[in-house]
């Protein structure tokens, strides 16, 4: 005769199958990879188009679904109410690896909020620790990372770098478990010595991370101190230059001694600019856009 299992015998058994049971986050990026795998498998082989492109769509709209299911409702404002998956294509290219997560609109066409959660970040990042940007240590911590611009031109700003400024010494609303706002321009190419025109607001508020961008109000104005130092490292620069055009263009040394002090001008000028905003009534008042921002995404309803 078989004794019967007591229960405290049957909850053991069933304990390793509880601590198995993938979350929610796990299941979709376990569905994401298996997608992303088969089709970048085909687009390798050359076979990219077609019943490719249509199964692209399919799977877009198969992991949107499961985005919006972990992300839920979001009613910010100042946002449009309906969102779009993050992830714009399977294959390989630009918008393909951005932060997994549901993109909003700003309603004044220019602010752009995404909403995504603490656990795909924290994956994100361990994604990426090994390409993390050569100039700075792989952060190891989301409080690390969201004080990054090379984590905001991975993770929101796919055609663009981001080029911090200055951070903006906002308060932490009391719904967030992590606030950083910080003031910073775009560029496609090196900023050089142009001016910030952008916040940058990022919240974790419970399992949801929040980041949005809008545009600067106040006036942004920079000390002569730094449009004299730009001017210097310029005028080295293109010392540089000149003597790279008349070698014809065979000299690299001179040409990489150029582009060293274009970056060494701008990392200069931000420097700069940071140092001599705080004093300046700009910073103030981009400090409460920055505020009034983050306590809005607080606030947000789910």
């Amino acid at each position: 005769m078989v004794a019967k299992a007591g229960p405290l015998a049957l909850l053991l058994a069933f304990l390793p199958l509880a601590a198995s049971a993938a979350t929610p986050e796990e299941a979709y990026l376990s569905s994401r990879d298996r997608h992303i795998a088969k089709l970048r498998k085909l687009e390798a082989s050359g076979k990219a188009a077609g019943q490719a492109e249509a199964d692209e769509q399919k799977a877009l709209k198969e992991l949107g679904e499961k985005i919006e299911a972990i992300v839920g409702p979001v009613a910010a404002p100042g946002f449009q109410k309906l969102g779009k998956y993050t992830i714009e294509t399977l294959f390989d290219g630009v918008g393909a690896d951005q932060l997994d997560g549901l993109a909003f609109a700003g309603d004044d066409d220019k602010s752009q909020l995404t909403v995504s959660t603490v656990s795909l970040a924290e994956a994100f990042l361990r994604a990426h620790r090994r390409s993390w940007s050569k100039g700075e240590k792989p952060p190891q911590s989301l409080g690390e990372a969201l004080a990054s611009p090379y984590f905001y031109t991975l993770a929101v700003s796919p055609d663009a770098g981001v080029e911090k400024y200055a951070d903006l010494p906002i308060a932490k609303p009391a719904a967030a478990t992590l606030a950083v706002a910080i003031l910073d321009l775009r560029s496609q190419d090196d900023a050089g010595g142009a001016l910030p025109d952008e916040i940058i607001v990022a919240i974790a508020s419970g399992d949801r991370l929040s980041i949005a961008s809008a545009p600067a109000k106040a006036k942004i104005e920079t000390s002569p101190v730094c449009e004299t130092a730009w001017s210097a490292h310029q005028a080295r620069a293109k010392k540089a230059m000149d003597s790279y055009s008349a070698s014809g263009r065979a000299d690299e040394k001179d040409f990489e001694t150029y582009s060293k002090l274009q970056d060494e001008g701008a990392a200069a000028f931000r420097h700069c600019f940071a140092e001599h905003a705080k004093s300046e009534t700009f910073f103030a008042a981009l400090t409460r856009e920055a505020q009034a921002l983050a306590d809005a995404l607080a606030a947000a309803k789910r």
